[in-house]
């Protein structure tokens, strides 16, 4: 399926020269389709430096249309439009790419019309039979667009959202009584351009601040570090509460993600799904820093988040932190994962009453 003969492409095919932020390096190789021996990544020739011959990952099976058990494609099922389904999203890309929609790149009004439905769950990236990811791609189309048009209100608002929470969640009450003036939340979600019936955030209170020091004596052998996000650290910190109890119960010594005096370490998460590259990579590496002492004893991360979390897993990687960043991506758990992986065994029932 990696055999270009077959693809049908004219010989006129070509691809526009970009510089991605990301590192597609190991896509842009030249391959034997026989033997699977390619060149050294990088070698490839391809204009985009490996992002075009990542897209092509994508072989228009469909796998993506089904509705049966599994991911992909969320968006798909809602809308059942192929504009916002992972192989229509790839064509998309693929005309972009190769200078058939327009000059303007991954910065054009039809990428950005492609993706805005995507929820960068990552699903493709499991579910596809080639390992689309999509998320990513994403991540490379907002960048470029926010480069070339700026930044909306929105994207601002999404990016900046872990710096202003801790002053929206001190001062809930009247931040979470927007939502029952109607004038007043129209008007805020016409200048965010949110749909009139969605509901803006409501702001519960600040976990990480209130949070108890662990009751598990300091010499205990058994730690692990409970990663809290800006979600069920502001919004629903009873989930972070709930999490804490448990691990807790299972005798482990459990660390939190702030210092006191600092803001709580971020993903950067919210940077990235709006365009904003280069401080997302400097809240990774904020967070690396930081939790790299406990990698490096062998304490497990264990996040609430999945795309928080998981970004710890990939897109740590693509920023050229080094061995670091693997380290950090191999300590790395979902709550889930890391109860059916690590906690061996518990006695139950647990004691949660405290």
């Amino acid at each position: 399926m990696d055999d270009e003969r077959y693809f049908r492409f004219p010989k006129s095919y070509t691809t526009i020269p970009l510089t991605p932020v990301f590192d597609w390096s190991a896509w842009n190789v030249k391959r034997d389709p026989l033997t699977g021996e390619q060149t050294a990544p990088g070698s490839g020739g391809d204009a985009t430096h490996g992002l075009a011959m990542a897209v092509e990952m994508c072989n228009n099976n469909g796998h993506c249309r089904k509705f049966d058990a599994g991911t992909m494609c969320p968006s798909f099922r809602v809308t059942k439009d192929e504009q916002h389904l992972t192989r229509g999203r790839a064509n998309t890309l693929r005309l972009v790419l190769s200078g058939q929609l327009g000059d303007e790149g991954l910065a054009s009004d039809d990428v950005k019309e492609a993706l805005d439905l995507c929820v960068s769950c990552k699903g493709c990236k499991s579910d596809c039979p080639t390992g689309v990811d999509m998320a990513k791609f994403k991540i490379e189309a907002r960048t470029a667009r926010a480069r070339v048009k700026g930044l909306s209100l929105r994207d601002r608002m999404v990016g900046e959202m872990p710096r202003y929470a801790p002053w929206a969640s001190k001062f809930s009450a009247l931040v979470n009584g927007v939502e029952r003036v109607p004038f007043l939340a129209k008007q805020i979600k016409q200048a965010l351009k949110l749909a009139p019936q969605r509901s803006l955030p409501v702001f519960n209170g600040n976990f990480l601040a209130s949070a108890e020091a662990s009751r598990q004596p300091v010499t205990s052998e058994r730690e692990v570090l409970l990663f809290v996000d800006t979600f069920n650290n502001y919004m629903e910190g009873d989930n972070a509460k709930a999490a804490k109890r448990v691990l807790e119960a299972a005798g482990y010594r459990v660390h939190l993600n702030v210092t006191k005096g600092q803001r709580p370490l971020c993903c950067g998460r919210t940077y990235l799904s709006s365009g904003q590259f280069d401080k997302a990579k400097s809240e990774a590496k904020r967070t690396l820093l930081h939790l790299m002492p406990f990698v490096e004893r062998g304490v497990a991360i264990v996040g609430l988040e999945p795309s928080c979390l998981l970004s710890m897993r990939d897109e740590f990687l693509q920023y050229g932190f080094g061995e670091e960043a693997k380290a950090l991506s191999e300590s790395a758990y979902l709550f889930e994962e890391f109860w059916s992986k690590r906690v061996r065994r518990i006695s139950f029932p647990l004691n949660l009453s405290r």
